[in-house]
C-alpha cells in the first residue's frame, strides 16, 4: 500500500475516456512499447502516449476506449517522442497492463470520477 495523499491529490487529476485511433510500433523503446493516440473529445481533442501494451495485438487496441491521465505534464522520451498523457490499467504481478474497460455509452472526453 502507498502512503497517504489526501482525497485532494486524487481530485487535481483530470481523468477523461477516450477512444484509442492509432497505434503505431515504438521499438526504439527500451520495454517493448507502443505510440498510441486518442481521442478525448471535441473540448480536449487528439493526444499521443507511449505505452507498454504490447500484450494487445495492435489492431485489437484502435477503437476501445481506454481512461487517460491527460493533465500530468507532457513527457519527452529519450527518442524525443513527446507523451502527452498516462492511459490507466490494472497490473498483473508480472507487470503486464490490463487496460481499464469502460461501459457502452460513454462518450469521448468525459470525466472519470
Amino acid at each position: 500500500m502507498k502512503d497517504y495523499v489526501g482525497a485532494s491529490a486524487y481530485f487535481d487529476l483530470d481523468l477523461r475516456s477516450g477512444v484509442i485511433m492509432d497505434v503505431q510500433k515504438f521499438p526504439e523503446m527500451r520495454k517493448p512499447s507502443y505510440k498510441i493516440q486518442v481521442d478525448f473529445g471535441p473540448a480536449i481533442g487528439k493526444l499521443w502516449s507511449s505505452a507498454q501494451i504490447t500484450n494487445y495485438p495492435r489492431h485489437d487496441l484502435i477503437g476501445r476506449k481506454v481512461v487517460g491521465a491527460i493533465n500530468l505534464g507532457d513527457k519527452t522520451l529519450p527518442t524525443g517522442f513527446i507523451s502527452q498523457f498516462l492511459v490507466l490499467g490494472a497490473l498483473d504481478p508480472d507487470g503486464t497492463v490490463r487496460l481499464l474497460e469502460l461501459p457502452e455509452g460513454v462518450l469521448p472526453g468525459s470525466l472519470v470520477a
